[in-house]
């Protein structure tokens, strides 16, 4: 990445562009002072520095519509467009600079070359120039997508970087001390109470713990291996909560092979209890399904006035995580009643 950075440094298009041109203006006005047979110094130096001064104009209005166009097709589709759009734009702008060169400097200090384009002349000076700004426009143009293709290599090999660290991240946040502490009280409390049901939390958090330690190597697990999870976690979240809590599932069978991010059904399901206010007479209702080759997590939206500290997770990393699997992105939506969001399911 460091190299990938350091070349993007390095390389400016416009230095470049220059240099081109300072070699261009040396040759331009004696290859046409020999054909006009004006081959004086005088004539020579002039054209040499007007030569100079038209490209680098000429420069520097393909530089600057070509930096525009960066801006304005971003991410636009077809991509293609943009370069219709910049050589009829470049040689538009040209044409009146070169216009106005000519009437107003070459004209007034030379006495020739007069701005009428019905004189042979001046439609020769002007199809020329024409020809070297579409060569200026060719040559910026390629180290534009030179430098567009490098820059895209750097922001990949970052975003590679910082999917590394989010997993890890997400593996220390998800064996939550929080989660686990609770857990183990819920389960002194219920070693007085029911043997059999403490059988069954021990059971269920055992095989919670054991998923998480399994996946934390994959990128992507089958959206049934994640609800078999799910069902897991959600066992001892209701033992916790009891009826303060809900779990509404509507997937078809044909939609178990997809694929998602290990343990975003539980992060998904654990910001909706730490955010939430709940009760036994209003539970907290989330409810999970498919629809259109994406996962749907919502519930009933009823803010705590405080909520829990956060794990450093949330939505902002399964963004970055998908970001690395796919260009479907995760959607977010929110009204007064409901927090939705809808996470792509992949095929394998």
């Amino acid at each position: 990445m460091k190299e990938a950075l350091t070349i993007q440094k390095t390389i400016s298009p416009f230095k470049l562009t220059l240099t081109v041109i300072l070699i261009v203006s040396f040759f331009y006005p004696v290859f046409f002072a020999y054909i006009d047979h004006e081959l004086t110094v005088k004539v020579l130096a002039r054209e040499w520095i007007f030569t100079a001064v038209r490209l680098t104009g000429i420069g520097l209005i393909a530089h600057g519509v070509i930096r525009l166009n960066n801006a304005v097709f971003k991410g636009f589709k077809p991509a293609w467009l943009r370069y219709p759009v910049e050589i009829i734009l470049i040689l538009f702008c040209t044409y009146w600079f070169l216009f106005g060169f000519v009437k107003y400097i070459d004209s007034p200090l030379t006495g020739s070359n007069p701005a009428d384009p019905n004189l042979w002349t001046f439609r020769r000076y002007i199809g020329l120039y024409m020809l070297g700004t579409i060569f200026i426009y060719t040559f910026l143009s390629g180290l534009n997508i030179y430098q567009v293709a490098r820059q895209k290599e750097a922001q990949a090999e970052q975003l590679q970087r910082e999917f590394a660290q989010v997993r890890l991240q997400a593996l220390k946040s998800q064996v939550n001390p929080h989660f686990l502490f609770n857990s183990l009280s819920v389960l002194s409390s219920l070693v007085h109470v029911s043997a059999e049901t403490s059988e069954q939390f021990i059971h269920y958090l055992a095989k919670a713990y054991r998923y998480i330690l399994e996946q934390k190597e994959l990128d992507l697990v089958s959206l049934k291996e994640e609800l078999g999870f799910l069902d897991a976690y959600f066992f001892l979240l209701q033992i916790r909560f009891e009826q303060k809590v809900k779990l509404e599932k509507n997937i078809d069978a044909d939609a178990e092979d997809l694929r998602l991010p290990p343990l975003t059904l539980q992060l998904l399901v654990e910001n909706a209890v730490k955010h939430n206010k709940m009760s036994a007479q209003e539970p907290l209702v989330i409810k999970v399904s498919v629809a259109e080759s994406s996962l749907i997590v919502e519930n009933n939206l009823r803010p705590r006035e405080q909520a829990e500290s956060s794990t450093g997770i949330g939505l902002e990393n399964i963004r970055k995580r998908y970001a690395m699997l796919t260009e479907r992105k995760p959607i977010i939506a929110q009204t007064s009643e409901i927090f939705r969001v809808q996470i792509p399911l992949l095929k394998k």
